[in-house]
């Protein structure tokens, strides 16, 4: 009976901390995470699926922090699970891959970030999963490296495909075509596209802000790249009000120090 409360302690812990990711929570979903992954592993071993889901998903809770080689460390033991217990190319491992590889982009080793993502699309295609939900978010990884080197085109082109293939195979509201929209509002504004780029920042907005709200951190960040195009669009009298509105927030949910937060606060000047 000890044993069975401990197990399920983890599993509640595992449910909070998803909670608490998806609500935007990442510094209390991490603690949680680590919590469950690490009751899980004792109670039902490494290789368990569980086990693996939950560091994976610790892993983006700190990725969300911007804990990347923290993130790395949990998602790189899942990857290595993955691959020794159901293959290579299991489309758990395809995601798991792809989440590793934006994990080590965000540290600033492109070669092999891109060489994971790349890998992860090849093995999916191979197996005929071109418009397969992780070949797909394997070509948005991508993206954002090409974003993050600021090549600028190719990250406009690749993040408008991904856009296209989602709306193919799900709902134009998914979370990767949302983040896809989002890559493209960045790419728009650095290539001079200032009408395309507040065109999707205000469809992001409203996707994030019916499907999160208001005080979360996606919504609040979205909002923060709005005003910027509008003041790079000489429309400081729409800019500084939606900053203004939006400080607050964004100073009780990210921080004062917050580089959005500074930057809010700039554009509300």
């Amino acid at each position: 009976m000890p044993a069975r409360r401990t197990m399920d302690t983890s599993y509640t812990l595992y449910g909070q901390a998803g909670r608490a990711l998806a609500a935007g929570n990442f510094a209390e979903a991490a603690d949680l995470y680590g919590r469950a992954a690490t009751g899980l592993e004792a109670e039902r071993g490494l290789d368990a699926d569980a086990t693996l889901q939950a560091l994976l998903e610790w892993g983006l809770a700190l990725y969300n922090l911007q804990r990347y080689d923290e993130a790395e460390i949990h998602q790189r033991r899942a990857l290595e699970a993955r691959i020794r217990t159901v293959g290579a190319d299991h489309a758990d491992t395809l995601n798991t891959r792809v989440r590793l590889a934006e994990s080590i982009g965000a540290q600033g080793r492109w070669e092999a970030a891109e060489a994971l993502a790349h890998e992860t699309v090849a093995l999916g295609e191979a197996r005929g999963w071109g418009l397969h939900e992780s070949v797909i978010s394997g070509r948005l990884a991508i993206a954002w490296i090409r974003r993050r080197q600021e090549r600028w085109n190719e990250a406009t082109g690749l993040a408008r495909t991904v856009v296209d293939q989602f709306h193919t195979i799900r709902h134009d509201d998914h979370s990767f075509a949302v983040a896809a929209r989002h890559l493209l509002v960045e790419c728009l504004l650095n290539t001079g596209d200032l009408a395309g780029a507040e065109e999707q920042a205000t469809r992001v907005r409203q996707m994030r802000t019916e499907q999160l709200g208001a005080d979360h951190p996606y919504t609040i960040i979205i909002s923060c790249d709005l005003a910027r195009v509008l003041s790079t669009a000489g429309r400081p009298g729409e800019a500084q009000p939606l900053a203004a509105q939006v400080l607050p927030t964004a100073v009780h949910v990210l921080g004062n120090d917050h580089a959005h937060t500074q930057r809010l606060r700039e554009l509300a000047a």
